[in-house]
């Protein structure tokens, strides 16, 4: 409860959203980010209301009303960009005078674009945003005399030009409280794979060792890997057991074995709980011995981000691995029984199309050794990559080119992407080529699984009822509020 002015029961002092996913062929997953966002708000008790439209069916803009928020947060990633932007327009329509602040990782590398071409936002959080969004927490709900030009992460517009604040990174990872999964009244569904068994998902530590040419995630989280102590991560999973009852648990660290120590410090305290686990590897990282360890511990099943064979493009993308190295590990988790995903992306930047032929024959060659492939045909970019940045050098986008503006062309559909997002097109590598790949890679049944193809026309059906049925009952909510307001004289 906050300890300054007076609420009624419906008023919130912060209302957080989090855009639905058009091309969700995952396990629908609670938005951790703003579940610490949130937490930290909490913490300096405000009053917070989550909302994730994946879930949330009813009439925003009267349920804004209702709440009287003081500030408004909105999340979201690349291909939700889009409903970010309409959740926020919702907010500006009917509280126009309420700041409307938008973060995450989409909103970290195109901070000045969103501000230029998206009026309804007012601010942009860049990078970990607790601390960012807790001072404006600060500022537009406790009036708190705060120098916007000063706080580091942020961006906005002043006058006509646009100020952008470098993001500092949180060194302390312990320092931020448990992330508020109460505040999500959805009972969010997931399960681990082969077995099907219910399951959840905790993160125990932020960033990546290396860069890869086509992720942003050591850019949004600087400086290596930080972990969280394992105290804390105890902590958190006995709160996730306490909630609903769960056989199995989904590691979502970007490199859960970037630190050999703290997989230690995992493997002895998950191993009373006698739970399943799934986590990612990178293959300079584990040995056989430490993979004995996580199998005893628990670990059922790992993904190897691999994305090619070739020696020539491992170094062009700076994934500092070698197919020996995989090989290895792969070779390992056979003789261990752990599953294993292999990630595989074709159309890399400069590769040719007798390479993407090799690495298809590499995939038949071991179809049997490995339990998944995951191929991505057609290279995806995301804004903050050092693939953008090429890209950008290279002439291959637009010089005004606009994430904000940026919709994806329909051709994208043959590539089973229904996200928008920005697909590498290259003059030897063209939408049919890599059509045609994707459909030889499903004629040696190494092509994705018939799961990801089952979700994939599940979501297929839910796009069409978003783009058809959902902006039709907004319309009509509108109009129904819009004639109830009107006065007879």
């Amino acid at each position: 409860m906050s300890n300054y002015g007076t609420h009624t029961n419906d008023e919130f002092d912060v209302v957080l959203a989090y855009p639905a996913e058009r091309n969700n062929l995952f396990d629908q997953m609670l938005p951790l980010g703003l579940a610490s966002i949130a937490a930290v708000a909490e913490q300096h008790d405000y009053r917070v209301k989550i909302l994730d439209f994946q879930f949330y069916k009813n009439d925003f803009q009267h349920d804004l009303l209702r709440w009287n928020p003081k500030i408004i947060g909105i999340g979201g990633t690349t291909p939700t960009r889009k409903e970010s932007f309409r959740i926020a327009n919702a907010a500006k329509n009917v509280l126009p005078e309420v700041p409307v602040v938008y973060g995450g990782v989409h909103a970290t590398f195109t901070a000045e674009d969103t501000l230029r071409h998206v009026s309804s936002i007012d601010y942009v959080v860049q990078g970990e945003g607790e601390y960012t969004f807790l001072s404006l927490c600060h500022k537009f709900v406790r009036n708190t005399n705060l120098d916007l030009t000063t706080l580091n992460g942020l961006a906005f517009r002043s006058d006509e030009t646009i100020i952008s604040n470098a993001p500092e990174r949180i060194d302390d990872l312990d320092a931020l409280p448990m992330p508020a999964r109460h505040l999500f009244e959805n009972d969010y569904k997931m399960s681990i794979d082969f077995l099907g068994l219910d399951a959840d998902f905790l993160m125990t530590s932020r960033g990546c060792p290396v860069m890869c040419t086509f992720c942003s995630a050591s850019r949004m989280f600087p400086g290596g890997v930080r972990l969280r102590s394992m105290k804390l991560v105890q902590e958190e999973l006995e709160y996730v057991l306490s909630r609903k009852p769960i056989r199995a648990l989904k590691i979502f660290d970007s490199t859960f074995t970037a630190n050999r120590e703290h997989v230690l410090e995992f493997c002895a305290m998950i191993k009373p709980y006698n739970l399943l686990w799934e986590c990612e590897v990178r293959a300079d990282t584990v040995d056989r011995e430490l993979l004995a360890i996580m199998k005893d511990a628990g670990c059922f099943y790992v993904d190897i981000g691999m994305e090619t064979s070739n020696e020539r493009l491992l170094k062009s993308i700076a994934k500092k691995i070698t197919v020996p190295q995989v090989e290895n590990v792969l070779r390992w988790c056979r003789e261990l029984g752990i599953r294993t995903k292999l990630f595989f992306i074709y159309g890399h930047l400069g590769e040719t199309y007798e390479e993407c032929k090799n690495d298809m024959t590499y995939v038949k060659k071991h179809r049997k050794e490995i339990n998944v492939f995951a191929n991505s045909v057609g290279l995806r970019v995301y804004p903050g990559t050092s693939l953008e940045k090429r890209m950008k050098s290279a002439g291959m986008l637009p010089a005004k080119f606009s994430w904000a503006q940026f919709t994806r062309p329909k051709r994208n559909l043959l590539l089973m992407e229904m996200g928008d997002v920005l697909i590498l097109e290259q003059q030897h590598l063209s939408i049919i080529r890599l059509l045609g790949i994707s459909l030889r890679l499903d004629l040696q049944l190494t092509n994705l699984s018939t799961e990801y193809v089952r979700r994939f026309f599940v979501n297929l059906v839910k796009t069409l009822y978003r783009s058809t049925v959902q902006p039709l009952r907004w319309v009509r909510q509108t109009a129904v509020r819009s004639f109830s307001t009107i006065r007879v004289f």
